[in-house]
């Protein structure tokens, strides 16, 4: 049932209602008080129909309480634009430790929001919750008349006094609204006193954007100056001017309001039709709602007298002779369908008077819009401009005044309200940490990831989170990418790297972060001992144990045998040594040196000698071979291990042990190593940051250490301060690790093709029955775009930022461009690197196009075709 108010009151052209006092929550008009709550957004976009209903119906019993009975209510949707400056602020109040380089990282992701809210991909939606606040007060309308008009001419210290009074006898029942706004499904919390201000300024001064500073009371000269502004209608009556008196600039503005029967006759039944929702698809296109919860009486009354009505109708035409129209018998079925809800308790009915605001520059531009805004509203309300009270309908829009043209309102359920989702939209993310990307969703705007979150209610969550997708979809850049970010917060990060197309991150943390950074290729001649455990194990009892496993771990069955004891007594003589002098080596050359000619003394020189050849293999020398003198042990403090495991010859998976070759034991002694470290160092300073990431998961879960150590990660990380990503080209196989799913604080699903794998990623996204929403969305996501879970079970699609130019190219993992002067292992190619240019000059542009400098440009190319010559080699 939705139907006009069932009288027409007078049209009230009174000034407009100004507010005498503002604090957080709460604003005071000479008449009345006002609570405000703000709403956050919501993350209803990619819900399927069974959630979005459920979460209809809560969100409809939970307004039946928080609207007061009978009082009024207004409810605002506005936007405005994100603010670089808050970004930098929330890095200034948030406590830890910071990499070097991590003002600038920040000053990268300020201006990416800038930029992006410059050109309108970013848009921030305020929506406010507003109560009439009821009294006690029972005089008539006349004395209260007599009462305002008596304020007006009091000082205005005595009126500030009275508004402090009015909201001090309010101040206990306020309180517990607050409350329960906050314990319902809207989440709101009390609007700052900043915010209701900017929310009445800016329907005067619509162009600009007002911050005053926030002590949490606004009176007095301070909210005069903020509403120095003017509105004049237009000569025909189809729109209003907004005039700012400080700058001059103007904004013209147009209020719609529903045709009569605008409405749809179904009601826009349960899920809602999420008509205000819709306002995110639109440009300068914005919402206001007054209305009233006429509670279980009051609707059985009104019911009672729609049905009395549809009654008399049919009587009439029975006593005439013919059928009643078949909008009667609708009505009449309507009503009592109403009737039923209503004394169940289901629902309630509230009379609402919809308003949709536009407003532009120019008067054609607002003639475009307004059609826009008709034609995507066409079928849902049909909307109409009425000229000559677009000044009334304007004053509707300022808080604390009241409706002015009642003729317009609408009779409808709760649930109608509710279902608009005026706040549903694609909230992800968290609202701290560093900038990672964009919402693409309905409700554009930055996206932060902050993983490494240490507050009270995130320390208690997991710390694993996934990225799976198939190849080039751009889910190990945004690996690289989440890296860099607990980089710049001061943590110890470990990227393992099988496939050996990730080396630009190195590049990065060292420009631009300036944190330490160590790169081992496990198979290369310079890395020669820097995996050796008897140089990083913080123990003498873990140097002993790990050292002893890799010795035996290159060795054949059948060289094993008697070995261990004779291994364990050259450990134990080189651990007698100064710390320093621990190694490897020194074990094998404490049993090549063993003195004496007995058959055990030549047996531990034979097996010395076997080793010390050994350690010279290209799969293992990073473990046992001898370092050179400038080597450094694994990086145990803040800063990046960037791990290459790509030229390792690993036996394949399930293979018999005994069978493997030389070099394939050589090579799962270096990756047990390899995975003992990660280990060892998520064990160790459990103050420290630590974040482990893995890419290419298959490869290292293919094997039982491999497996050990994702599931030992996952499970122990929350309790270890150890954080781990997981990045996998199959779904299937990560959602398949025992216990994993359960441990994941976030998921990011990137572009997969395959039923199988679009399943497998709607488990590690904790929606194991993906409905169509979720699998279109997956279906439309383009390389670096995902559909992200985050920690507080939110789905939303999300575009990872590169940030720059340089950075994009640098972290690119695709093969450079064959070119005329490059041959397949050749020599003698061009060792000659180009310059590097100052990241600050790099990246003078943040934009995601060219730098602003031609000397950054050539740089670029310059550190290119050095990009490309060292591949060659």
């Amino acid at each position: 049932m939705t139907r006009r108010t069932p009288h027409a009151a007078r049209r009230i052209a009174d000034p407009p209602a100004a507010p005498l006092l503002i604090l957080d929550g709460i604003e005071v008009t000479d008449d009345a008080v006002w609570t405000w709550a703000q709403i956050p957004d919501g993350s209803t976009e990619l819900m399927e129909d069974g959630e979005l209903e459920a979460a209809t119906w809560a969100t409809a019993a939970a307004m039946h309480t928080l609207l007061p009975v009978d009082a009024d209510y207004h409810l605002k949707i506005m936007w405005t634009r994100y603010s670089d400056e808050d970004y930098r602020e929330s890095w200034k109040s948030a406590s830890g430790v910071r990499a070097p380089g991590a003002d600038y990282y920040i000053e990268l992701g300020a201006h990416r929001i800038a930029r992006n809210s410059d050109v309108g991909h970013f848009r921030r939606r305020i929506v406010l919750l507003g109560v009439r606040w009821p009294t006690r007060d029972t005089a008539s309308p006349w004395e209260r008349r007599r009462r305002t008009v008596a304020a007006q001419l009091r000082s205005r210290a005595g009126m500030l006094r009275d508004a402090h009074d009015r909201v001090e006898e309010l101040r206990p029942a306020v309180k517990r609204w607050f409350g329960q706004v906050r314990d319902s499904p809207l989440r709101g919390v009390p609007a700052s006193a900043v915010t209701i201000a900017w929310a009445y300024a800016r329907e005067l001064r619509r162009t600009a954007d007002l911050a005053p500073v926030d002590d949490g009371e606004l009176s007095g000269a301070r909210l005069v100056s903020l509403m120095h502004g003017e509105v004049v209608p237009s000569p025909d009556g189809g729109y209003v001017t907004t005039r700012d008196a400080a700058t001059g600039a103007t904004r013209h503005v147009a209020v719609l309001v529903p045709a009569v029967n605008g409405f749809p006759a179904d009601e826009l039944e349960i899920p809602g039709g999420e008509w205000l929702a819709l306002l995110t698809e639109l440009t300068d296109v914005e919402a206001s709602v007054r209305g009233v919860n006429h509670g279980r009486t009051g609707s059985l009354a009104l019911l009672r007298t729609g049905r009395k009505w549809t009654r008399s109708q049919s009587l009439e035409a029975g006593e005439a002779g013919t059928a009643p129209p078949e909008e009667v018998d609708e009505a009449e079925l309507a009503l009592a369908e109403r009737d039923r809800e209503v004394r169940r308790r289901i629902d309630v009915l509230a009379t609402s008077h919809p308003r949709w605001v536009v407003h532009a520059e120019t008067v054609e531009e607002l003639t475009d819009r307004i059609e826009a805004l008709r034609r995507r509203y066409t079928g849902i309300v049909a909307l109409e401009l009425v000229p000559n009270i677009q000044d009334l309908l304007w004053k509707e829009l300022l808080p604390g005044d009241w409706v002015r043209v009642p003729e317009f309102g609408q009779v409808q359920p709760m649930r109608t309200l509710a279902g608009s989702w005026f706040h549903g939209g694609s909230a992800v993310g968290d609202t701290s940490g560093p900038y990672i990307g964009g919402n693409l969703g309905a409700t554009p705007g930055p996206v932060r990831l902050h993983l490494v979150s240490r507050t009270a209610d995130n320390r208690r969550m997991p710390t694993t989170m996934s990225f799976t997708g198939r190849s080039g979809s751009g889910k190990s850049t945004a690996v690289m990418l989440t890296v860099l970010a607990a980089l710049a917060e001061g943590a110890w990060c470990l990227l393992a790297d099988p496939k050996g197309d990730l080396a630009g991150i190195v590049e990065v943390a060292d420009r631009v972060l300036g944190v330490p950074v160590q790169v081992v290729d496990v198979t290369a001649p310079d890395a020669a001992g820097s995996m050796d455990p008897m140089r990083w194990a913080p123990t003498a009892d873990e140097a002993r144990a790990l050292t002893l496993d890799a010795l035996m771990g290159v060795l054949s069955g059948d060289d094993r045998r008697g070995t261990e004891a004779v291994l364990e007594a050259a450990i134990d003589r080189v651990l007698a040594r100064p710390r320093e002098l621990w190694s490897a080596t020194a074990v094998i050359g404490e049993l090549v040196a063993t003195p004496g000619d007995t058959q055990a003394a030549q047996a531990a020189r034979t097996l010395g000698e076997m080793l010390s050849v050994r350690s010279r293999q290209s799969d293992v020398r990073a473990v046992l071979g001898s370092p050179a003198v400038d080597a450094a042990p694994m990086l145990s403090g803040r800063g990046l291990v960037y791990l290459r495991l790509d030229g390792l010859g690993l036996p394949q998976p399930g293979s018999v042990a005994e069978q493997w070759t030389v070099s394939q034991r050589c090579a799962m002694t270096t990756f047990r190593t390899s995975t003992a470290y990660a280990l060892m160092q998520s064990r160790h300073v459990r103050e420290l940051i630590k974040l482990v990431a893995l890419t290419e998961l298959h490869r290292i879960t293919a094997y039982p250490e491999g497996r050990s150590l994702v599931q030992w990660l996952a499970r122990t990380g929350r309790a270890l301060k150890t954080y781990l990503l997981l990045d996998s080209q199959s779904a299937v196989e990560m959602a398949a690790i025992e216990g994993l799913v359960e441990q994941l604080v976030m998921s990011a699903a990137f572009e997969a093709l395959g039923q199988e794998e679009q399943r497998a990623q709607a488990v590690l996204l904790h929606r194991p029955d993906a409905g169509p929403r979720l699998r279109q969305a997956q279906g439309m996501l383009g390389p670096g775009e995902c559909v992200m879970r985050d920690r507080h079970n939110r789905l939303g699609l999300v575009a990872f930022d590169r940030l720059t130019e340089w950075i994009a190219d640098t972290l690119s993992t695709d093969a450079a461009e064959d070119s005329a002067d490059l041959y397949a292992y050749d020599t003698d190619v061009d060792q000659s690197e180009g310059e590097f240019p100052d990241a600050h000059m790099v990246t003078a542009s943040v934009d995601a196009g060219k730098p602003d400098n031609t000397a950054a440009e050539d740089a670029v190319g310059e550190q290119q075709q050095a990009d490309h010559r060292e591949r060659a080699r």
